[in-house]
């Protein structure tokens, strides 16, 4: 299908069929889309936690208004966003992805003056997680490319679903927040609602 047709046929999946798994070829191929997202500056302000494990998803069930599609999706995706302090004054993060570019030594220094000023006047950690929903589209976009359906979400209680993942060690809460979202995957188990979009003469203004 083209692009067009791909964004007429998704939506946001409010029922799963929780007998069928998504394989982990179609997992990776969907999560390295949300790698290769673009992000201001190349900053990448997120992170990407991937639960597929039942028994805690259902301990995160409670925490996200009971809504079914966490424990009978294949997997969720929980999308977390640095927090401001990354990228605050001589920030070692910001220099870490400036760096990566191998520009003349002069041309770095000014891209990261450049950087660096933008980011001392934005309200840095809603600007990490504006950044956040851009890696999200992609994410869908990639499952429904593969007939995966999907469900961004995001009735959940933060708090209280980071008291449940506080356990895993691996997951680093000093530099990374909750962007405000999270994503299920799977395969539907409802029939292709009605998309319902304003006319192009209502959003579209041509100069």
């Amino acid at each position: 299908m083209n692009y067009i047709e791909l964004l007429e046929q998704r939506f946001a999946c409010k029922k799963f069929d929780p007998t069928r798994k998504i394989s982990a070829k179609d997992k990776a191929f969907i999560l390295e889309a949300g790698r290769l997202s673009p992000s201001s500056f190349g900053l990448e302000p997120w992170q990407f936690i991937v639960i597929q494990d039942d028994k805690l998803r259902e301990k995160l069930k409670p925490a996200c208004w009971n809504q079914s599609q966490i424990t009978d999706s294949s997997f969720i995706v929980i999308i977390l966003s640095r927090k401001a302090h990354n990228f605050r004054g001589k920030s070692d993060y910001v220099r870490q992805k400036v760096s990566r570019r191998n520009l003349p030594q002069e041309m770095q220094d000014t891209y990261l003056g450049l950087v660096q000023n933008y980011l001392s006047v934005e309200d840095t950690d809603a600007w990490a997680k504006r950044q956040c929903y851009i890696a999200l589209t992609n994410l869908l976009n990639a499952a429904q490319s593969l007939g995966i359906s999907s469900c961004p979400i995001e009735g959940f209680e933060a708090e209280n679903v980071k008291k449940v993942l506080d356990e895993y060690k691996q997951i680093n809460f000093d530099d990374f927040d909750f962007s405000g979202v999270m994503c299920a995957f799977g395969y539907s188990a409802m029939d292709l609602p009605k998309k319902f979009r304003a006319a192009s003469t209502e959003v579209i203004i041509e100069i």
